[in-house]
């Protein structure tokens, strides 16, 4: 057998490391996705506390994205995301795993609990 075939299947036999972290999180397929868009600060509020708390009763440990948008489109400063992050460290910690912000920005992705 060439040194290149012995190589080739050396290499084929050996496995990619596995993803943790936040790699893991952002590549994991999420069951349900909340779209904010449209919504004010205290509408959003109570929409988000509800999706996590539902969510975190009937498939925790599963992976679920928070759409907020960037806030291109505001007047002022973008509410939503600010008011989400705060949610997920503060208000909806208990049901919350772990979480990071969507690639690009506008929105979260959170593991519950």
């Amino acid at each position: 057998m060439s040194r290149r075939r012995k190589r080739r299947l050396k290499e084929a036999a050996t496995r990619p490391p596995e993803m943790t972290g936040i790699a893991r999180l952002l590549s994991e397929r999420p069951v349900a996705t909340l779209d904010l868009h449209g919504y004010t600060g205290a509408q959003a509020r109570p929409r988000v506390r509800d999706f996590l708390t539902a969510h975190s009763r009937i498939s925790a440990g599963s992976v679920v994205h928070v759409i907020t948008g960037k806030g291109t489109r505001s007047e002022v400063e973008a509410v939503l995301p600010g008011l989400v992050r705060d949610m997920l460290e503060d208000d909806a910690a208990g049901q919350v795993d772990e979480y990071a912000g969507m690639l690009g920005g506008g929105g979260w992705v959170v593991r519950v609990r």
